[in-house]
């Protein structure tokens, strides 16, 4: 019995042995062939760092990313299946069992299995885009909790992520933007979207239920090409009126009174391309425009006459003004302004002025300056009584002048450079003979500012009467470059600030623009009353923005002290700083802006303008009847989740 059981020992140890053996094996070989594909992206990783995601290249999405991602995945998953299947082939058949049976069975593995660890190897090259991603995504929700140790770098990579954001919502739009210069150029290829683009919407009916409607997209919102699970969780607040339920576009609101914006940026930065954009679609819901436009460019005017009249729409260009509208007293504040402002002895004439002026329009307002100067010269059938008929006949000199022909100097004096641009038979606020009424001034011609001065006033004049005549009809008002046409005896910024306190009871749509706050007002109380009267801020690039990003509000952020090297990440300590940092907005591409409303902030880029379908310079252009088709879907890029 003792024999027997002696005997059977060796044959146990030699089978646990093996079944150790092959154990062993099992294990070496399932560990080598899953992480030998995670080598290549692992060491990638780790040599470059956090130092690769400041440049802006790193954060950029393709179209090709997340598909090559799942194909490279895929790939792998199947070549370690079919290698798994022939292990499991190998053990089962006891060849397994007999190798490990071997002496130096391992070197003998590695030399029969080595084409095979190769292909596992090289296999993580097929795994660097998804390396590639999950990088991303883990500096990503670093810099979301402001965990990258080095705080320069912590600041490089939030400018890089900006960028790349812009580059590729210029790509969505089929436009390329260059990095180093921030200019724009259409994709070869490609076909933009072009403003206004229609996007669709859900809006409650007044008897419940919902009803899809129509809005017309002026720009498309920024976001982050790389979201973190963090960022999808946060709350973020639509701007009201002026986004879409998607969250994609920025929009028109759907009532011409919402349609109150202040808009500041510099010469250059596209500033003219989103208005444009804004009046073709404001056009395509059948409001009249207005567009005084004090650049005085008579390309751009014409551009978009173009553009307009080949979408259908009439439009009148450079037409004299009527500045004879309104009541007999509003006539007079409008004449009174072309008057240099006196005082002391030259308050006299000017007083004396508007005496006249009251006289001669006691039975009915001035219809034009032949009639102003046809009443003046034979006072008696306008007049309301004898007095002032012997006012305005008095002599006024030793030489026998009368008041009246004194009057009429004056006037003519004043009067007579704007009278190129004025008529009585041309176009006004109250006249709807045309959609689109476009008037370039030129503010460094001191008559085309001084109309422009007095446009602005009538403006105001009809906003007035609209609420006083309790009209609600849709219509929007355009001024560029506004502050250059309001007179040294007024502030821009008070004017501003009254018509926004104004347009909105009238249901008049107004958006202002000009290049600067600073040139708002040279008063500080003033320029505040313009940026916080209630009108939607849009701001684009400009050398001096901490006045508007204030406006953007604050936020409570953990800020961090780095040591003198900037490479070592000490105390923090929470405050707030402001939600758009001013350096983005000076180093703002062209066409990137940034709508403010309603305690709300949506960063977009402006849909680019269609192109004329006729040469700007060809007068003799038919106005085409026929709408252009709609635009075309946005092709989406994905972004990686």
């Amino acid at each position: 019995m003792s024999q027997t059981n002696t005997q059977q020992k060796p044959s146990t140890d030699a089978g646990t042995e093996a079944l150790f053996g092959i154990v062993q094996l099992v294990v070496m070989l399932a560990l080598v062939l899953l992480f030998l594909p995670l080598a290549i992206p692992l060491l990638a990783a780790s040599l470059t760092g956090n130092r690769v995601a400041r440049r802006q290249w790193f954060w950029v999405t393709h179209k090709w990313h997340p598909v090559v991602n799942v194909v490279a995945v895929l790939v792998v998953v199947v070549v370690l299946a079919a290698e798994g299947l022939a292990l499991t082939r190998w053990i089962a058949s006891g060849e397994a069992r007999a190798f490990v049976q071997l002496d130096g069975w391992p070197l003998a593995l590695l030399s029969s299995w080595w084409p095979l660890l190769l292909l596992n190897f090289l296999l993580g090259l097929l795994l660097l885009p998804v390396a590639w991603s999950w990088r991303r995504r883990q500096i990503a929700e670093l810099v979301r909790t402001r965990k990258i140790p080095d705080v320069l770098t912590q600041e490089h990579i939030e400018s890089a992520r900006k960028r790349a954001a812009d580059i590729v919502t210029a790509r969505k739009l089929g436009l390329h933007l260059d990095a180093r210069t921030g200019s724009l150029r259409p994709r070869a290829g490609g076909t933009p979207i072009v403003a206004p683009h229609a996007v669709p919407g859900l809006r409650p009916k007044a008897g419940g239920g919902r009803e899809r409607v129509t809005l017309q997209g002026v720009g498309m919102i920024q976001r982050p090409t790389i979201r973190t699970i963090g960022d999808r969780m946060q709350d973020t607040r639509r701007v009201p009126d002026w986004t879409d339920d998607a969250g994609t576009f920025v929009v028109l609101p759907e009532a011409a009174g919402a349609i109150r914006v202040l808009q500041l940026a510099e010469s250059g930065s596209g500033k003219t391309v989103l208005m444009h954009g804004a009046i073709l679609a404001i056009l395509d819901r059948g409001w009249p425009v207005f567009f005084i436009d004090a650049k005085g460019d008579p390309e751009d005017a014409d551009k978009l006459a173009a553009t307009a009249a080949a979408r259908g729409y009439t439009v009148r260009v450079g037409e004299p003004w009527n500045l004879f509208t309104g009541t007999a007293a509003q006539i007079t504040s409008k004449l009174m302004r072309t008057l240099p402002t006196s005082t002391g002895d030259g308050q006299f004439y000017n007083d004396e002025v508007q005496s006249a002026l009251g006289a001669i329009q006691a039975h009915a307002p001035l219809t034009g300056m032949r009639d102003l100067f046809g009443r003046l010269a034979e006072p008696a059938a306008h007049v309301r009584d004898q007095a002032q008929l012997d006012m305005l006949a008095a002599s006024v000199d030793r030489a026998g002048t009368r008041r009246a022909d004194r009057v009429r100097d004056r006037l003519l004096l004043a009067l007579g450079p704007l009278e190129p641009h004025l008529a009585a038979s041309g176009w006004s606020f109250e006249d709807r003979s045309a959609d689109l009424t476009i008037v370039p001034l030129s503010p460094a011609d001191r008559a085309q500012a001084t109309v422009g001065d007095l446009m602005l006033v009538d403006l105001r004049r009809w906003m007035s009467a609209r609420l006083a005549r309790r009209e609600k009809s849709p219509a929007v008002v355009f001024v560029d470059e506004f502050a250059q046409l309001v007179t040294a005896d007024s502030d821009p910024g008070d004017t501003a600030a009254s018509m926004f306190e104004t347009a909105r009871s009238a249901g008049l749509g107004l958006w202002l623009a000009a290049q600067s706050v600073a040139g708002l007002s040279q008063d500080e109380a003033q320029r505040r009353r313009a940026l916080s009267s209630g009108a939607a801020l849009i701001f684009g690039r400009s050398k001096d923005p901490e006045d508007v990003v204030a406006f953007a509000g604050t936020v409570m952020r953990l800020e961090a002290s780095g040591a003198a090297t900037g490479e070592e990440l000490r105390s923090a300590r929470a405050q707030h700083t402001y939600v758009i940092p001013p350096d983005d907005v000076r180093r703002a591409a062209v066409g990137q802006f940034w709508v403010v409303q309603g305690g709300a902030i949506a960063p977009f880029r402006a849909l680019p303008s269609p192109t004329p379908p006729v040469p700007v310079d060809d007068k003799s252009a038919p106005v085409a009847t026929a709408e252009d088709p709609p635009a075309g879907d946005v092709d989406e890029e994905p972004t990686e989740s």
